[in-house]
């Protein structure tokens, strides 16, 4: 999923507090051919990998390494677009967009966000998985 100009310009605008999607079935199986066991099983990878994708952007963070936030910002982006257009998916477009431009006032509160928007996700991401 490419982020488009309005996404980008609400991660600006946001206080990384919203009542956004957090997982749309639908809108995930139809990026997924609607296969329904294999958004499943991706959904197992996800959530088996994210505790590393999040180690890498808590380091960048805390380095307050621009390059590496960006690189890995963009790496979760990419997984999280696997289960459609929702919260987690824009906050990590901002923590790459800080990256990029070099714009690491509001980091640390963004992480936060990324990480409460990712538990979120998980969970919803459990509740799919164990659905018939």
């Amino acid at each position: 999923m490419k982020a488009n100009l309005n996404d980008i310009a609400d991660c600006r605008k946001s206080k990384w507090e919203n009542d956004e999607i957090v997982f749309d079935k639908d809108e995930a199986l139809g990026i997924n051919a609607n296969e329904e066991e294999f958004l499943k099983e991706l959904a197992e990878m996800f959530i088996d990998g994210l505790p590393e994708q999040l180690s890498s952007i808590k380091e960048a963070v805390q380095r307050r390494d621009n390059n590496a936030l960006e690189k890995s910002a963009h790496k979760l982006k990419g997984a999280v677009a696997n289960f459609g257009n929702n919260s987690m998916f824009k906050v990590a477009l901002s923590l790459e967009m800080m990256g990029r431009e070099n714009r690491l006032e509001d980091v640390v509160e963004a992480y936060g966000a990324l990480t409460r928007e990712a538990t979120r996700l998980v969970n919803a991401l459990r509740n799919f998985i164990k659905s018939k």
